[in-house]
């Protein structure tokens, strides 16, 4: 549709716009009339109301100066009529009253003054029932209908003048009636300038009062003593101010109608000569791209001039933008050669790289991520609600949600170590690296991670570990070896001191309590080597350091010569996240580097155990939380102290001081390696000559308190006799146990060879009860005979064992071993497990009867 168009149709919807506001206008002022007209009838008709009102009130304040009055009192009730016509007769000559009757008590009618004109009246009768309800005293006005006529009646009961409550005796009746004629109407006209009119028949609006909006018409009913509509008053008036002020209102309406259709007519013209026509050049030009259509308006001084000559520069500029496009599509194809390079760097790149949104949701994976992650194809992650954290291992996601809000501050992350959850329970370490990708405004849009599995990097990581922990186990031994030679010397003493004491018994078992308490000692030591030289996956949970220290401190008492002081100083009893035999590991380290630093003299070595706030941790390290508690290791001592131009490299893996063969140097890089991996920091201070102090800050977790477990009695099982088989290769453990479980009551064979114990089995398997055997012997070990002799015979077996890792475990559950003990074993523990088992298999109601292989 042309502009032209569009403008004529805009001034026919203006013009019917501006047609509907005036038949609105029309509308009101009609309305505005008819309230006017209301307003002046409710006003008239108040007036009427009052006049009518005030009438009424003055016929009845003469009923009641004429009912309460003792001349008349008296002259009722003795009947006297002509004194009472004498009192009645000013009310119709002076008052203009038409009616005034007198009844006596009983109903009668006494005295009846009417009117002249009005013979009709000489038939007014009141009904007696009407009479009736004025015996209490009362008084009431209404209207009454008798013939042609239409009286107002007020009557009320006759008392003296004392008795103006009407409570006394009454002497009779009086009543006063007015007729209402065109005579009384008059004086409402004279007053109001109505014209008044009573009809007997409700009046009906004639088509003239219906056409007619000036002329004012308001009816009233008469109603009588029941309340019916009895007769009608009917006022009548004109109002010419109305008619006026209506034809005001019209001329109004049309003058302005008839400016506004001018306006309009010439504004359409004058639109259509300064608009229409140069947008009608302008669409020329553009539709015949042709800008000659143009050229009148660009010497005009208005804003077409301006279009006009933007029109023209749009030509000018139009050969640019081709050859601009075309370099463009020139460029788009180098970048979907370049988009395509990416692509296969995607696909093909050794380490998962994954892109998510600032909330961690996944949007795009390559393939080695959805290998590592085990999920089969990229859509299973791109269409479901997949996050970031659904593939972190659930003790990582602290560290997830740091690394994003990092991201999200626009700050890259490099090599940190998460461990990833496949949700399938297998779980792997990974390095990852995440930068940041921003949108226009330079906010933080998308997120890339890159991540590489690190699992074989771990394994070698944990070999090279136990390699260092055999390092640290060659250092033990010279320690360990002095340690024993004294636990052996003293149990030589004590069992001479007991010979030598045979005679007083008490004195003898006090010894060889002694010398038992040294073997317990030496098992005790025994199994913390063992412990922590043990191999097996790393069990990061929440640990008491102080309980870490205290247990390894007799290995390392054991590790260093009688000249090294140990000095300890534990104020701290708070968790952190590690494995308990990587700390072992750091502490043993740190203890043997200060054994080769205080030799051969000696010195202190000094361990402290406190907390501190990440405050005051500032300007150690960048990654320090500040609002984070850590838990602070020191280990100090008073050694050579430490160069200060290769302090910077003593954590540098196979960095050594020592001399040659003395070590690898791997030791505080794996310290360095351990710590860092808990998210932990250490740092070292030294004074060359004075001594050297390592600092380990650990992040501090919340674990709960866990009540003491109190200490259970021991159970005590009755004696259950048996006879029982004992193999080991060694003739003295052999005769040792044999001797005990003798002593305890039992019939016992003992036998040096497993084989020559099995084919005895083999002959009699009804002639034991329970069999107790070496694990490691020659020929027929305890695994290979438990499984042969429960071929045989379903009996229990107890197994005992001088190294008891997770393989002899795992075999002793497999081969249904029902107790695996640990060397070494006391003859009284040996006869208090026989009597356990032996009670259980009879039926006993112990709940712990369970193996435990432990």
């Amino acid at each position: 549709m042309k502009i032209s168009q569009r403008l004529l149709l805009l001034f026919i919807v203006i013009a019917i716009v501006f047609g509907a506001f005036f038949y609105l206008f029309n509308y009101i002022k009609q309305e505005e009339m008819k309230v006017y007209i209301e307003y002046d009838n409710n006003q008239q008709r108040l007036a009427l109301n009052a006049l009518i009102a005030t009438k009424s009130d003055q016929q009845m304040r003469f009923l009641d100066e004429f009912s309460i009055n003792d001349d008349i009192y008296s002259a009722v009730a003795s009947h006297n009529v002509t004194k009472a016509e004498k009192l009645l007769t000013p009310l119709i000559s002076s008052f203009g009253y038409s009616v005034a009757q007198i009844y006596d008590e009983q109903g009668h009618l006494l005295l009846n003054l009417y009117s002249e004109s009005l013979p009709e009246l000489n038939n007014l009768l009141i009904d007696s029932i009407v009479l009736d309800s004025l015996k209490t005293g009362k008084a009431m006005q209404y209207f009454h209908r008798l013939q042609h006529l239409v009286l107002e009646n007020a009557i009320s009961s006759i008392h003296s003048s004392a008795d103006t409550m009407r409570e006394d005796k009454i002497a009779g009746y009086l009543l006063i009636a007015q007729v209402w004629d065109q005579k009384r109407l008059s004086e409402f006209t004279k007053l109001l300038d109505f014209n008044a009119n009573i009809s007997l028949s409700k009046p009906i609006a004639s088509d003239e009062d219906k056409a007619t909006q000036y002329r004012t018409t308001i009816t009233f009913p008469l109603n009588d003593l029941n309340g019916y509509e009895i007769a009608w008053l009917t006022f009548t008036r004109s109002n010419p101010y109305l008619r006026q002020l209506r034809s005001l209102g019209n001329l109004i309406l049309f003058g302005t109608l008839g400016f506004i259709f001018i306006f309009l007519l010439v504004h359409f013209i004058l639109i259509h000569q300064w608009i229409s026509s140069p947008l009608q050049l302008i669409s020329n030009s553009l539709s015949d791209n042709d800008p000659e259509y143009i050229k009148p308006l660009l010497d005009k001084s208005n804003e077409f001039a301006a279009i006009a000559l933007l029109i023209q520069n749009f030509f000018v500029q139009k050969d640019q933008l081709i050859q601009e496009i075309e370099e463009r599509i020139r460029t788009e194809a180098k970048l979907k050669e370049a988009e395509e390079q990416t692509r296969k760097i995607l696909l093909t790149s050794p380490e998962a790289i994954i892109v998510t949104d600032i909330r961690g949701k996944v949007l795009s994976i390559n393939a080695e991520g959805l290998k590592i992650l085990g999920v089969e194809n990229e859509e299973s992650v791109l269409f479901n609600p997949i996050s970031a954290k659904d593939f972190v291992a659930r003790w990582e996601l602290r560290a997830l949600y740091q690394m994003l809000a990092k991201l999200r501050k626009g700050i890259p992350v490099k090599n940190l170590e998460i461990t990833f959850d496949n949700g399938k329970g297998q779980s792997f370490p990974s390095l990852v690296s995440a930068s940041v990708i921003t949108d226009n405004e330079g906010k933080p849009n998308r997120f890339i991670f890159i991540a590489r599995d690190i699992t074989d990097l771990k394994n070698l990581e944990r070999q090279l570990r136990q390699s260092q922990k055999m390092e640290s186990i060659g250092t033990l031994a010279g320690g360990i070896a002095h340690d024993f030679n004294n636990i052996i010397t003293i149990i030589a003493g004590y069992i001479a001191l007991a010979r030598g004491k045979i005679s007083d018994p008490q004195a003898s078992e006090a010894d060889l309590n002694q010398a038992i308490k040294a073997c317990l000692r030496a098992k005790s030591l025994i199994g913390k080597i063992l412990t922590f030289a043990r191999q097996g996956e790393l069990e990061v949970e929440q640990v008491s350091v102080k309980e870490v220290l205290e247990d390894a401190l007799p290995m390392i008492r054991a590790t260093l010569p009688s000249n090294i002081n140990i000095e300890t100083n534990i104020e701290c009893e708070r968790f952190v996240m590690a494995d308990v035999t990587e700390l072992q590991q750091v502490l043993i380290n740190l203890a043997s580097n200060a054994f080769h630093a205080m030799r051969p003299d000696g010195g202190t070595l000094t361990i402290k155990l406190n907390e501190i706030s990440g405050f005051e941790l500032i300007g150690i390290d960048p990654h320090i939380e500040l609002e984070r508690d850590y838990l602070h290791l020191e280990v100090s001592d008073t050694g050579f102290g430490i160069a200060p131009e290769i302090i910077n490299r003593i954590f540098d893996p196979y960095f050594s001081t020592k001399a040659a063969g003395e070590g690898t140097g791997l030791g505080l890089s794996i310290v360095h390696g351990i710590i860092t991996s808990y998210k932990g920091f250490i740092t070292v201070h030294s004074i060359p000559g004075e001594g050297t102090s390592f600092h380990i800050f650990l992040p501090i977790v919340n674990a709960p308190k866990e009540a003491k477990k109190e200490e259970q009695p021991k159970t005590v099982y009755p004696y259950i006799p048996a006879k029982l088989m004992v193999i080991d290769d060694e003739p003295d453990l052999a005769d040792i146990f044999h001797q005990a479980l003798t002593n305890a009551g039992y019939d016992v064979q003992s036998f040096n060879n497993s084989t020559v114990a099995l084919e005895a089995f083999e002959n009699n398997p009804d002639d034991f009860d329970l069999v107790i055997a070496d694990v490691t012997m020659p020929q027929l070990d305890g695994m290979k005979l438990t499984a042969k002799i429960k071929a045989l015979r379903n009996i229990p077996v107890i197994l005992y064992t001088g190294f008891s890792d997770h393989g002899v475990q795992q075999r002793a559950t497999e081969a249904k071993v029902d107790r695996l003990l640990s060397k070494p074993l006391l003859p009284d523990e040996l006869v208090a497990e026989v009597r356990r088992i032996l009670y259980l298999i009879s039926g006993g109601d112990i709940n712990n009867n369970n193996p435990d292989y432990s």
